[in-house]
């Protein structure tokens, strides 16, 4: 939860809701907008010193959210959110200039670099619906900050332009950029959030070069406030406002040469401040009278004030701004110390949270679909709320201790599982509604939730059942692959949803994947079957049934014998490419119409450095610090087996598996004749200290191509961004940590810049730090395991115990395409990106004889919904268009967001129509309204945000690019430009006739 004088997010109960209505009531139920701030604040000659009481309060670091709340473990760390709100309320009644407003108004503070753009809307959307809900207008921010992430992000600036922020402040930037801006008064600026959004995706950012703790010698605070407190009795031999007045001046005369205007802000408070809020208020009401009431000094003047009133005067001050374009990643507080660790570290954790988003969407979809009308709202909204805390930046981020980390697992697999149930639900209520009956009822449906380790206990039964696979995405998907772990007794037919006989095959489970520790032992559990579904409609569900038999029969999924790789070795044969490898089993070669090129992957480590983090140099590396010992990787194991795998009669697989020594590695290589890319599915772990060195685990794909350093990162995976070797666009850099000060956030892909031939790609399926540190290549840390401590407040080794006490195991996917001549041809990414981020997911339902021959060879099977699609089969949407939400969000109306995914100069970049009126199946859309990116205001709000005047090298500096259209609600005609995204709550009715 994040707290300014009050930013109540997470934990908004119903005492604490009353509780602060009261505060508005008293205060400023009049006053919620720039009306409210300090008038005759604009005296040229004097300094305005703004003292801005926060709290800054974690969803879970030390603590767990709830042990936060509650105050208990105060043995690890003394902090009680609740005695925060009780004391502040209290001390905000007492003074009505003591201002309140809500800060952010998201779920969390949410980290920047390891959090998908989808997650941090929905965890904006759903915090800022909760104000609205309870306060109205007097609840909507006008100025958000991300006081605590470490390092931020381009995409996310946009994001927050586009919900109607005026203003965006955070405290950490790099330590040379902001000597930098120090000494040219650029701590505050216009960043240019979007090169496709024009002003749209502007906003006013300030750094705060104090960082977001209060300045010395004024940190008042019962829990770790080091200062006198202000004695203002002049009769008392302790009387001591002189010495405060000369202190406060001081400070802030000098702070104000690092700024441009004569405002100035002093962050009043820290970490889990205020539980006794009286003497935080008491010192600073005496401050305010010392410096305003001093007749020798009228060039100061100190006032309560807030971030909102902060930015209103900076704009009155009319002052031009310069500009920044790019973004604030990596992070370094010093020459030794990159915050680049934390892109990867708790990799399982940030797994669990992309697949939690999957099912999260999937849920709500479906809910939409059945026309549930909210009545399993509160089940859909603990999953809303265990995402919304997953985004914390020190969640998702891996920032945290392992007991707090557990906990996140905890909250967010529980509340998966309960949005399961909805699935269940809203699927029987979907065939209802079109006028056919599910498959099987809401109570007999099963989910898989281990098939991440190749586990599943109804396929794995041996028992015939059947599979449902759903595609969220609007688009088609073809030639999906499905893999089921099944019982290696029985033989398996697999149907399809009319009932006939497909190609299907067995193949082995590797060792390294069969021993993961947590995967249940289940006897003969030791194959998957696989086939592929050619078509699977878009928001379409298909069922397809598995059949088992004591017997083999001709249409019976046979094993693929796996083959030793031969002293010539083997080629595995792709849509777009070709693969072949030696006689080891490495890759060594790409063929494709583009010519040949070598090509090389590797598993190896870097060693974590060993240090008391007493001096720079002695920095370890740990949950934030990525500082290796060297720079460069040593070898993580040899291949000691290499099988090919290759069904030549179907071709639903060609892999390679290959075991490296003492099962600390082992990996899967899939290439088939109809995929747009080679997967590599990986196992790492648990990663060996048995020599006391930590180590930090990458993997690496090389062609033989010269990039010259250039490399392109997602932003959060939407917009692209250029990077380059030991430089940054905006201050003359200089990196002693080569390795670290080179590594960037992924959170979906990693592409090399290359103009002089083919070019290679990578898609991750969580978030990963990656880099290019060597010609052709792209390097993607994968896990981590350190003993030491960085020294950054954690105080604990980031070292994950596992299931099993003896390290984590990870398990994880990336996927390799190849482009034509360096261009990354974004209608093949993008899309592919899409996919591998929403990908489909599977109901399953025991089928037993008398439902298998009902459901096969009755004439009643016409009833039975095994297929359909929510996409209206007369709508064609163009491949610029995904849909990025659908949920319930009143009693009468939903929420839907559609988004062009292309960016600027990109193939597939153009404008694109879309008509809403009938593109669903299940209802019809009859009034729509737009509204901001966040959906707590309309459309048009953006342009009453405040324009600052800026400088720009932009020749379009003053064009501003309204929205493409607004929707009218004859035609349901609307526009996307280039990464636009438009969010719309529209009303429904039921389609005249089923479907």
């Amino acid at each position: 939860m994040k707290l300014l004088i009050l930013a109540l997010i997470t934990l908004c109960s119903i005492r604490i809701g009353e509780c602060v209505r009261i505060v508005l009531e008293e205060n400023i139920a009049d006053k919620c907008d720039y009306s409210k701030c300090p008038t005759e604040i604009n005296d040229g000659h004097k300094l305005y010193v703004h003292l801005v009481p926060h709290t800054h309060d974690d969803v879970g670091w030390l603590k767990t959210v709830d042990q936060y709340y509650y105050g208990t473990k105060q043995s690890i760390q003394k902090a009680s959110v609740q005695d925060i709100l009780d004391t502040v309320i209290d001390e905000l009644i007492r003074n009505k200039q003591r201002q309140f407003e809500f800060i952010n108004g998201g779920w969390s503070m949410p980290d920047e670099a390891t959090t998908h753009y989808q997650s941090l809307i929905d965890q904006s959307t759903w915090g800022l619906r909760r104000l609205n809900d309870t306060f109205g207008h007097c609840g909507r921010p006008t100025v958000t900050w991300q006081i605590d992430p470490f390092g931020h992000s381009r995409e996310l600036a946009s994001l927050y332009a586009q919900m109607g922020y005026d203003a965006l402040y955070f405290a950490r930037e790099d330590y040379q950029d902001r000597y930098y801006r120090q000494f040219n008064q650029t701590l505050e600026h216009v960043w240019q959030g979007s090169d496709d959004l024009g002003k749209r995706a502007d906003i006013f950012t300030g750094m705060m070069q104090m960082g977001y703790g209060p300045p010395k010698g004024l940190n008042w605070d019962l829990v770790g406030g080091e200062n006198d407190h202000i004695v203002d009795n002049i009769d008392s031999k302790e009387y001591n406002v002189p010495q405060i007045v000369k202190q406060f001046r001081q400070l802030a005369k000098e702070y104000s040469q690092y700024y441009a205007t004569n405002h100035i802000m002093f962050p009043m408070g820290t970490d889990f401040n205020y539980q006794s809020a009286h003497q935080w208020f008491q010192n600073m009401d005496k401050l305010i009278n010392a410096i305003n009431s001093d007749p020798k000094f009228n060039d100061i003047q100190a006032i309560y004030s807030t971030p909102s009133c902060y930015t209103k005067a900076l704009y009155d001050s009319n002052h031009t701004w310069p500009t920044k374009r790019d973004d604030y990643f990596p992070y370094a507080s010093d020459p030794h110390a990159f915050w680049t660790g934390y892109y990867t570290s708790r990799p399982s954790l940030k797994r669990m949270e992309r697949v939690g988003n999957n099912w999260l969407q999937v849920c709500k979809q479906l809910d939409s679909f059945a026309l549930n009308n909210g009545q399993y709202d509160s089940n859909i909204t603990r999953l809303r709320e265990a995402m919304g805390i997953l985004q914390h930046h020190d969640a998702v981020a891996g920032t945290e201790k392992q007991h707090v980390a557990n906990d996140y697992a905890r909250i967010l697999h529980e509340a998966i599982v309960e949005c399961q149930q909805i699935i269940s639900l809203s699927l029987n209520n979907i065939a209802k509604s079109l006028g056919q009956q599910f498959h099987s009822k809401p109570d007999e449906l099963q989910f898989c939730n281990d098939l991440n380790i190749s586990s599943c206990s109804i396929t794995e039964s041996g028992h015939s059942f059947l599979v449902s696979i759903y595609n969220p995405l609007i688009h088609p998907l073809s030639n999906h692959t499905v893999r089921l772990p099944v019982n290696e007794r029985f033989f398996y037919q697999v149907f399809d949803d009319k009932g006939q006989s497909i190609p299907a095959v067995l193949i082995p489970i590797p060792e390294w994947i069969r021993e993961i520790p947590g995967r249940p032992q289940r006897p003969n559990s030791n194959v998957e079957i696989v086939f592929k579904i050619n078509h699977l409609e878009a928001l379409g569900l298909v069922t397809y049934t598995i059949r088992s038999s004591s017997q083999f029969t001709k249409r019976s999924a046979r094993l693929i014998k796996g083959k030793p790789i031969e002293s010539n070795g083997i080629k595995l044969f792709g849509r777009n490419f070709d693969l072949f490898f030696d006689e080891n089993g490495k890759p060594r070669k790409i063929m494709s119409q583009y010519g040949s090129n070598e090509f090389r992957n590797a598993i190896r480590y870097y060693e974590g450095s060993i240090g008391d983090n007493q001096l720079q140099t002695n920095r370890s590396s740990g949950a934030y610090i990525f500082r290796p010992i060297e720079q460069t990787t040593n070898a993580y194991g040899e291949i000691v087996e290499s099988i090919a795998y290759i069904d030549n009669d179907y071709g639903l697989v060609q892999e390679i598996h290959q075991k490296y020594e003492d099962n600390v590695f082992g990996q899967i290589i899939r290439l088939t004749g109809d995929s747009e890319f080679v997967e590599f599915d990986f196992v790492v772990g648990p990663i060996s200290v048995w020599d006391n060195i930590g180590k930090e685990i990458v993997l690496q794909y090389q062609i033989d191509q010269d990039n010259e350093g250039r490399f392109k990162t997602d932003a959060n995976g939407r917009q692209l961004l250029s990077r380059k070797w030991n430089y940054r666009p905006t201050w003359p850099v200089i990196i002693e940590e080569h390795i670290a000060g080179n590594y960037y956030p992924v959170d979906s892909r990693i592409l090399l810049d290359n103009p002089d031939g083919p070019s290679i790609a990578v898609l991750t399926d969580r978030s990963e730090g990656g880099t290019s540190p060597y010609s052709g290549m792209i390097e993607l840390m994968v896990h981590r395991r350190l003993l030491h401590d960085d020294g950054f407040g954690v105080d604990e080794a980031l070292n994950e115990p596992g299931v099993d006490g003896h390290g984590l195991v990870i398990r994880g996917r990336h996927r390799l395409l190849l482009f034509k001549d360096g261009q990354p041809d974004s209608s093949y990414h993008r899309p592919l990106s899409q996919q591998f981020f929403m990908e489909p997911i599977m109901i399953f339902a025991k089928l037993n004889k008398q439902r298998h021959h009902h459901y096969h060879h009755t004439k009643s099977m016409a009833m039975i919904m095994n297929k359909f699609s929510m996409l209206r089969t007369s709508t064609s949407l163009p491949p610029q268009i995904h849909l990025l939400t659908l949920e319930q969000w009143s009693y009468d109306r939903l929420l839907l967001r559609l988004e062009n995914i292309y960016q600027q100069g990109e193939p597939n970049s153009k404008k694109v129509r879309v008509n809403l009126r009938n593109l669903f199946t299940t209802f019809t859309i009859t009034h729509v309204e737009e509204m901001t990116l966040s959906a707590n205001q309309p459309i048009n709000v953006i342009d009453k945000r405040l324009q600052f005047n800026y400088q720009s090298s932009d020749d379009n500096q003053f064009y501003y690019r309204p929205p493409s259209s607004t929707a009218n609600n004859t035609s349901m005609d609307i526009e996307l430009g280039p990464m636009e995204i438009r969010t719309f709550l529209i009303k429904i009715s039921k389609p005249q006739r089923q479907l």
